[in-house]
């Protein structure tokens, strides 16, 4: 990983603790829950970025 984009993650990091730090037990919860499904869903999006097209390997009759 670059420097930059960890520097930009740990930067995040503290933000949202600082945000976090404010809120209730049950607003963390919900918080820290939206934050994880966004950014598992931005997850799931590099990822279909990066899967090679699927080949068919069948053969042809």
């Amino acid at each position: 990983m670059r420097r930059e984009t960890k520097e930009t993650i740990d930067s995040l990091k503290s933000q949202m603790t600082t945000a976090a730090a404010t809120l209730t037990i049950e607003e963390r919860e919900e918080f820290y829950n939206e934050v994880n499904e966004w950014t598992y869903e931005q997850y799931e999006e590099a990822l279909l970025c990066q899967e090679p097209e699927m080949q068919n390997y069948e053969e042809e009759g």
